[in-house]
């Protein structure tokens, strides 16, 4: 029987020191296949793939007349941020409820995220129903109304950005008619969330093909009353960052463009456009101006707007390469 055990064993090892080879070419090809697919672009030709192309689609959907006749009104929502269904199924609901209320101009008086996130909706569930009251002016003053949610559709739809991006439809109203009778007429607007894709898109795009100056300038036209984030957590997409050189006697101020997940997008002199991560400006002997961030604009902060991790993770490794491979020497640092 030891005789037999230790032939077993002997076999066992050669099996695997076979094997050892065979396992480094195939995570060999593994790297070559997912080097290969970053060399690529980081958005597909067209739209009919992406949740946007989805949703621009979508939003075409008429109210039901049932609906309709209730006074009830058709927004939409979606989301695409997380590798969770839930997630962004929450994210999706409250961009839909959140778009509802600026349609009709009023305000919650209830924590809607917390509500959802306490019964979050989900694709498998349809008869999900929420109630929640809103700021409702009656002449000149502020009263509180009853406002009633209904979730019709919730589906999964595999995009480019996301296997799990969620959207939805919901239809939403006063629960009493004398708060419908005195509040104005709604906007019919099924979707800002949608045009506020449509420009993160084309900034992330432009980011992808290290292209500084146009998703600068796409930016540039969103501006409105800035606001200033005190530390890097605040920072959400589009906010402005600036980089200084701590090798020039002089240094000059460098712009970038944060993007999520700790990326940014910035144009190096001498370098050009670079997509890095923070810590990575050392690289180039820069430093981040901690004090200096900005916000241009409000839109992607209010429907909280976070860009795909795929396509952040796709525009940070596409230009890897081009970045130096280790830090530069301690004299020219302290210089």
């Amino acid at each position: 029987m030891r005789v037999l055990f230790f032939g077993i064993t002997i076999v066992l090892v050669q099996f695997i020191t076979l094997l050892s080879p065979l396992s480094q070419a195939i995570s060999a090809g593994v790297v070559q296949e997912s080097t290969r697919k970053y060399k690529e672009k980081c958005w597909t030709k067209g739209d009919s793939n992406t949740l946007l192309g989805f949703m621009k689609r979508a939003i075409n959907k008429p109210i039901e007349t049932v609906y309709k006749n209730d006074n009830y009104i058709q927004t939409f929502g979606c989301a695409y941020e997380d590798d969770d269904i839930e997630q962004n199924s929450i994210r999706a609901v409250f961009r839909a409820i959140d778009q509802s209320l600026r349609n009709r101009r009023i305000t919650a008086r209830d924590n809607i995220l917390g509500l959802l996130r306490s019964r979050p909706p989900r694709p498998d569930n349809l008869a999900r129903e929420y109630t929640i009251y809103v700021n409702i002016v009656k002449n000149s003053l502020v009263e509180q109304a009853r406002y009633e949610i209904k979730v019709l559709q919730l589906e999964v739809v595999p995009t480019f950005e996301s296997k799990r991006s969620v959207w939805t439809r919901i239809i939403s109203r006063y629960a009493y008619q004398d708060d419908f009778k005195n509040a104005p007429t709604p906007v019919d607007t099924p979707s800002d969330f949608v045009s506020i894709m449509q420009l993160a898109e084309d900034i992330l795009e432009a980011a992808g093909k290290s292209k500084f100056k146009d998703a600068n300038e796409i930016l540039t036209g969103t501006k409105k009353p800035t606001f200033h984030p005190s530390d890097v957590s605040d920072l959400v997409f589009g906010d402005y960052l600036r980089l200084f050189s701590t090798s020039d006697s002089s240094p000059t101020d460098i712009p970038a463009i944060y993007v999520g997940k700790g990326i940014y997008i910035a144009k190096i002199p001498k370098f050009g456009s670079a997509v890095l991560k923070f810590g990575e400006e050392r690289l180039f002997n820069l430093r981040l101006d901690t004090s200096s961030f900005q916000r241009p604009s409000s839109l992607f902060v209010n429907v909280q707007y976070r860009a795909p991790e795929s396509v952040l993770q796709c525009i940070l490794l596409r230009f890897g390469h081009k970045k130096p491979a280790f830090l530069p020497e301690l004299s020219s640092v302290s210089r």
